[in-house]
C-alpha cells in the first residue's frame, strides 16, 4: 500500500499512527501540520509541542537538507536534539531521513528512522578500522624499507650459486651441481615472489606517485618484445604478440608504470607456463565492450580513447572459487597458487584501476586463462 493511501482512508489517523517510521507532514514553508505517534516516541513529547512549529526546530539545518534530498531524490543522515521534559536534559540523536513533495495537496511528507545506535556501532567499526589500518600501514612501511636488504641477500645467493655452477670454484661433482641448481632456482623464484610482494605492499600503501607524460605506446611494446624474445625461445614457449589493430600510438600515462604492467604479463607467461601457448593481443576495445562494463569517455563513448589488452595462457586454469577471489591476494584457498602469480595479478588490478581502467580474469578447462584489462589513452586532469 502506498504511503499516501493512509491519508485517503476513513481510518487515516489510526493507520498514520501505526506506521513503523516517524512521519512529519509539513507545509511548503516547513511548518509542521501533523506527526504520527512514532515521532512522539522519538522526541519524547506531545503533538502540542510539535504541530505549528517549523521542521528546523527538530532537525539541525532541516529545511536546507530537506530541499536537497527532495530535489535529488536522496536519503540523508541528520542530527536532532531530543529534550527530556522531566529533567530538561538534551540528547543528540541521529535520524535517517527521506522526503517527498505531494503536489495534490501542496504538502511535504518526511519519514525519519532513529539510527542512533547504528551510528554508534559504525563509529566503533570506524575506530577499529583506523587502528587496523595504522598497523597495516606500519607493516607495509617496515617491509618496504627492508626490501632492499632482503632482496640483495637473495641476489648474492643466486649470483654466487650461479658462479659456482659456471666453474668459478673449480669442477663440481654431479651431486654438488644438482644441489647448486636447486639453490639457484629456489633463490631466483623467491627473489621474484618477494619483489612482487614488496611491489604490492608499496601500491597498497599508496606510496606510488605517477608521472604522466606522452609517449609512443607501440615503440614501448616493441622494446619489451625485443627484451623477452630470447627468453621465450630459451624456454621453448610458443608466444604470439599482435598489436596491428592499435591505431592510437600517443599515450599520456606514466610510461614506467605501463612498462611494468607489460613486463608483469610477460613474467606470468614465462614463469607459470610450462607446455602451453601464450598470446598477447593489444588493440582498441569495441564500444559495446565498454558499454557492458560501464565505461564512459567524457561526452561520447569512443573505443580509440582506450587500449584493450588480452593476455591468454593456455596451461593455467582457475576454478570458480579462485576466480571469485582472484584479486584477494591473501585469500586462503589461493595458497596452492604461487605467491608471485597472486601478487602479480593484484599489482595489475591496482595499476589499471589507478589509471581509470579495469581488469578481469576469465578461466575455463580446455581454454586456459584470459587476463583482460583496459587502460585509457590518457587520464582526465
Amino acid at each position: 500500500m502506498k504511503l499516501l493511501d493512509y491519508f485517503k482512508k476513513p481510518k487515516e489517523v489510526e493507520n498514520f499512527d501505526l506506521l513503523p517510521d516517524g512521519v512529519f507532514t509539513l507545509e511548503q514553508d516547513g511548518k509542521i501540520v501533523d506527526v504520527n505517534n512514532k515521532i512522539l516516541d522519538i522526541y519524547k513529547t506531545t503533538k502540542f509541542n510539535i504541530i505549528g512549529h517549523y521542521f528546523s526546530d527538530f532537525v539541525e539545518n532541516g529545511t536546507a537538507i530537506l530541499n536537497k534530498i527532495i530535489q535529488d531524490d536522496l536519503s540523508a543522515c541528520v542530527k536532532a536534539i531530543v529534550k527530556n521534559e522531566e529533567d530538561d536534559e538534551e540528547k543528540r540523536i541521529f535520524l535517517e531521513m527521506t522526503a517527498k513533495r505531494i503536489v495534490e495537496n501542496s504538502k511535504v511528507l518526511v519519514c525519519v528512522r532513529n539510527i542512533t545506535n547504528k551510528q554508534k556501532e559504525q563509529k566503533n567499526i570506524n575506530e577499529k578500522y583506523a587502528a587496523a589500518q595504522k598497523i597495516i600501514d606500519g607493516k607495509n612501511d617496515f617491509l618496504i624499507d627492508s626490501s632492499g636488504s632482503i632482496l640483495s641477500s637473495l641476489v648474492s645467493i643466486s649470483g654466487f650459486s650461479r658462479a659456482l655452477l659456471d666453474g668459478i670454484g673449480g669442477a663440481l661433482s654431479e651431486k654438488q651441481e644438482k644441489y647448486l641448481n636447486i639453490i639457484n632456482t629456489n633463490s631466483n623464484n623467491l627473489s621474484y615472489d618477494l619483489e612482487k610482494l614488496f611491489a604490492l605492499f608499496k601500491l597498497e600503501s599508496k606510496k606510488i606517485e605517477y608521472n604522466n607524460k606522452t609517449f609512443d605506446l607501440i615503440s614501448l611494446i616493441k622494446s619489451i618484445e625485443r627484451v623477452y624474445q630470447k627468453d621465450f625461445q630459451d624456454r621453448k614457449i610458443i608466444f604470439s604478440l599482435d598489436y596491428r589493430s592499435l591505431t592510437q600510438r600517443d599515450c599520456c600515462l606514466d610510461s614506467e608504470a605501463v612498462e611494468y604492467i607489460l613486463r608483469c604479463i610477460m613474467d606470468i607467461f614465462l614463469r607459470f607456463s610450462n607446455l602451453g601457448k601464450c598470446f598477447l593481443n593489444i588493440g582498441h576495445p569495441p564500444v559495446d565492450f565498454l558499454k557492458t562494463r560501464d565505461f564512459a569517455a567524457n561526452d561520447s563513448l569512443d573505443g580509440t580513447k582506450y587500449v584493450l589488452f588480452e593476455a591468454k595462457i593456455t596451461d593455467i586454469v582457475f576454478n570458480q572459487e579462485e576466480l571469485d577471489n582472484i584479486f584477494n591476494t591473501y585469500y586462503k584457498s589461493l595458497t596452492r597458487r604461487p605467491i608471485g602469480l597472486r601478487a602479480t595479478l593484484n599489482i595489475l588490478k591496482i595499476y589499471t584501476t589507478d589509471f581509470g581502467g579495469d581488469m578481469w580474469v576469465y578461466s575455463k578447462e580446455n581454454f586456459g586463462t584470459m587476463i583482460t584489462f583496459v587502460l585509457p589513452i590518457r587520464m582526465d586532469g
